[in-house]
């Protein structure tokens, strides 16, 4: 199927809440192990390790999600969440408003208190990234234009969680929307990139969705050659084999910044 033919992230066919019963949910999610355990213990052991600090974070992630920085909320003061849409910002802050309709997180919050040893404190650990969150923030045009600086001043660390794939249409697309992505960080601060590899399309209900696919030394090469010094290089390959995506495993890189770039 021609990339013409799938549908996009911003598409009125994407259903965060969907997303989430069909990718991170604690019901009977087939690549649960990679769409959400790897990533969250590879983030704590970072946190943990002292590698990655700060006082603000800026979050461009995929469709609503949180459970990402859940870890993140133990080490930074402020985090800033970025997204592109209507419907992700509403989905996220009907969680961060404890709406009767939110998407429910537990699971994913236990999980991390499993692995930090606290498992019993899972409901201190979500009212702690609540209060860690402070803004929520769309960015309009996105594709014509960088995240306003004037928003706040440069920040210590950007993650970005499987969204730079889905947004980016081409390869010069990836490279181009990495430096939009990483132009409030401040020189010396930290990149987090998770980015699929090899993948096409992933599924929501009935849909099928567009998905850049690039390899790792592409990867690789477009932090680099945006100004970055590579510190860890992460691998998890394809664990099970399902309809939803067709990827061929996840790569996860920890840089930081040595340059400016320009756009």
């Amino acid at each position: 199927m021609a990339c013409s033919t799938h549908k996009h992230y911003h598409d009125e066919e994407f259903d965060p809440k969907l997303l989430h019963e069909t990718y991170f949910s604690h019901g009977n999610v087939p690549i649960i192990e990679e769409s959400v355990i790897h990533p969250v213990r590879v983030l704590h052991e970072l946190f943990c390790s002292g590698k990655v600090k700060g006082d603000t974070l800026l979050d461009i992630s995929l469709g609503g999600a949180i459970y990402q920085l859940i870890s993140a909320s133990n080490c930074f003061k402020e985090i800033y969440v970025v997204d592109f849409t209507d419907c992700n910002i509403d989905h996220f802050k009907k969680w961060l408003q404890k709406e009767e309709d939110a998407t429910d997180w537990s699971f994913v919050f236990q999980k991390v208190c499993e692995i930090e040893g606290s498992g019993d404190k899972w409901q201190e650990k979500e009212e702690q990234l609540r209060k860690t969150i402070k803004g929520i923030i769309k960015w309009d045009n996105f594709e014509n234009s960088s995240l306003n600086h004037q928003l706040f001043s440069k920040v210590d660390c950007v993650l970005s969680l499987w969204i730079l794939n889905i947004v980016s249409k081409t390869k010069e697309d990836y490279q181009r929307n990495l430096k939009k992505f990483t132009c409030c960080l401040k020189p010396g601060g930290q990149l987090m990139l998770f980015s699929a590899v090899n993948m096409s399309h992933y599924m929501l209900g009935k849909h099928k969705f567009f998905i850049l696919s690039v390899d790792r030394d592409f990867i690789r090469e477009s932090v680099t050659n945006a100004g970055f010094v590579i510190e860890k290089d992460d691998y998890l390959s394809r664990k099970v084999t399902t309809d939803l995506v067709d990827h061929e495993g996840m790569a996860i890189i920890l840089a930081r910044k040595q340059s400016e770039c320009p756009i």
